[in-house]
């Protein structure tokens, strides 16, 4: 995959397209809300939950969130939100009150990888480890001296695990079924109305939202990286406060 680094004089310099014509596909960590220390510590403000409901009335109800959050985790920060939730990296969706599992995996090897992760982070107190329903997250955000270690584990078991690949992300490694991925799942949001037709606008931050600001390059949309991490984005803001600022200023 190609990577693109923006000049800084980019950073923001650019007009998103017609509301009317648009639809909106955004991250949330790192994205929407800011990075915390701990997955449950994150600040939701009632900035977030405005500019979504004001997005959801200005491009009726075309505004999905993609996440690797479980759409369980994503519904207890946003319970009003009534919008698309792609979860747990595509491997899941909640739309029109209607929740699918979007991909078939074995639920056993989750429950023994889940098991393996946990008790090797008893070893190293300062780890944090994230269970999803299909894969299992090592966190070392508060333990980055043990990066590397988390590294290792997390690659044999990956090389252990059929059907099973590591997702390196930001301060943490992820085991996830290999035919689960961000773009996957919104290629099928994308041809589902209201969003079919429209043009799309992906904003994300990590290593896990790459192929979808790929997919969204492809479709000639706006591809947005949030932050300073290369990318094959065409745009770029430095946070989600920016983030915030764009929509706001879009959704008059």
């Amino acid at each position: 995959m190609g990577m693109t680094d923006q000049p800084a004089e980019a950073v923001g310099d650019f007009k998103l397209p017609d509301p009317d014509q648009s639809a909106l596909y955004l991250d949330f960590d790192g994205t929407l809300v800011e990075i915390a220390e701990r997955p449950d510590d994150i600040d939701v403000t009632a900035s977030i939950t405005g500019i979504l409901d004001r997005a959801m009335d200005r491009l009726d109800g075309r505004v999905a969130l993609v996440s690797g959050r479980s759409i369980a985790d994503l519904q207890k920060f946003l319970p009003d939100f009534k919008g698309a939730l792609i979860g747990t990296h595509g491997a899941e969706m909640h739309i029109d009150g209607v929740h699918s599992k979007l991909v078939e995996f074995d639920e056993d090897t989750v429950r023994r990888l889940c098991r393996l992760v946990d008790d090797f982070a008893k070893l190293c107190p300062s780890f944090l480890v994230e269970h999803k329903p299909s894969g299992v997250v090592l966190h070392y955000r508060q333990a980055e001296e043990c990066g590397a270690l988390a590294l290792r584990f997390m690659e044999s078991l990956a090389m252990a695990a059929d059907g099973f690949r590591l997702q390196p992300a930001l301060m943490a490694y992820e085991l996830k079924p290999e035919c689960v991925g961000k773009d996957i799942a919104l290629t099928r949001l994308m041809d589902r109305l209201p969003f079919r037709g429209k043009t799309p606008i992906y904003a994300g931050d990590d290593l896990t939202d790459e192929p979808a600001l790929q997919l969204v390059e492809h479709r000639k949309g706006y591809a947005i990286k949030i932050g300073e991490a290369e990318t094959v984005a065409s745009h770029r803001l430095p946070d989600p406060k920016s983030l915030l600022l764009k929509l706001e200023d879009w959704l008059v």
